[in-house]
């Protein structure tokens, strides 16, 4: 008679734990090869060693039980070359999404880093690339709440998914720019990376910026604003578009005020 091994032995033999031994039995994925009908303790055979291995190998591949069982109905070279290149293309998938993540998260540290690292208050000229977004046209007063509008991006553009930490921005029309109209904002962007949900719906155009960034957020940037357009009075400078206004460390980051990071974007030429 072959030797037993009780559920606890094959669970230290084979480093698979007890309650997923018991699951797969449940699933019927590998049942015990004995079972007593007084206690009802699960005994287990050698037999069944090469179908744990087989299991383990397929679970390490991150195949489905079903699929798992499927292959052990069939048993034969067909189902099993299926269902490797089946998990082929969804590892591949992964693999797409993780790099995604990662350069999402590359971008992120980038823009905290050098918001980290910048010399406030000092207005740069700077080329830079074109940029796709999500543009809300609306009205927008720094006295009213921001959180409405976003509302309204994530319902029109069906954005449910879509994380906006240090990528929602603000616009700011070149005739309130002029007029002084520093808390008028006339439209709500959302910058969009690679493997973002939803298509662009805008663009900021490449081409030359002057750039400053300050301490603080949006309610105040007003001083920021009149240093832009000393600069381009002084240097001559045409604004040719809508000021962008993001904010780069803020409470979304960090409860230290301190740190708060704004940047300002005017195209010029």
């Amino acid at each position: 008679m072959n030797q037993l091994f009780t559920i606890g032995q094959l669970s230290k033999l084979f480093n698979v734990k007890i309650p997923t031994l018991r699951y797969y039995d449940e699933a019927g994925l590998l049942k015990p090869a004995k079972v007593d009908s007084a206690t009802n303790y699960r005994y287990y055979s050698t037999e069944q060693f090469e179908r744990l291995n087989v299991i383990k190998y397929f679970r390490a591949l991150n195949l489905s039980i079903e699929s798992i069982k499927d292959f052990f109905d069939a048993r034969d070279i067909s189902t099993l070359e299926k269902l490797l290149r089946e998990q082929q293309i969804k590892v591949d998938q992964q693999i797409q999404t993780l790099q995604s993540v990662n350069k999402r998260i590359s971008t992120r540290l980038s823009q905290v880093e050098s918001a980290e690292k910048a010399v406030l208050d000092q207005v740069e000229l700077v080329s830079l690339p074109k940029i796709p977004v999500i543009y809300l046209r609306q009205d927008y007063q720094l006295s009213e709440d921001i959180e409405l509008p976003l509302t309204t991006m994530r319902q029109q553009y069906k954005l449910d998914k879509s994380i906006f930490l240090g990528k929602i921005a603000l616009s700011m029309a070149r005739e309130n720019l002029i007029d002084n109209k520093y808390d008028h904002y006339n439209g709500i962007l959302l910058i969009l990376e690679a493997g973002d949900e939803g298509e662009a719906t805008a663009t900021l155009p490449a081409g030359s910026y002057l750039r400053v960034r300050f301490h603080g957020m949006h309610d105040n940037a007003a001083k920021s604003y009149q240093q832009l357009i000393q600069f381009c009075e002084d240097h001559l400078l045409t604004i040719t578009g809508d000021a962008v206004e993001t904010a780069l460390i803020d409470y979304g980051i960090t409860n230290d005020y301190a740190k708060y990071v704004t940047e300002i974007r005017l195209p010029v030429r």
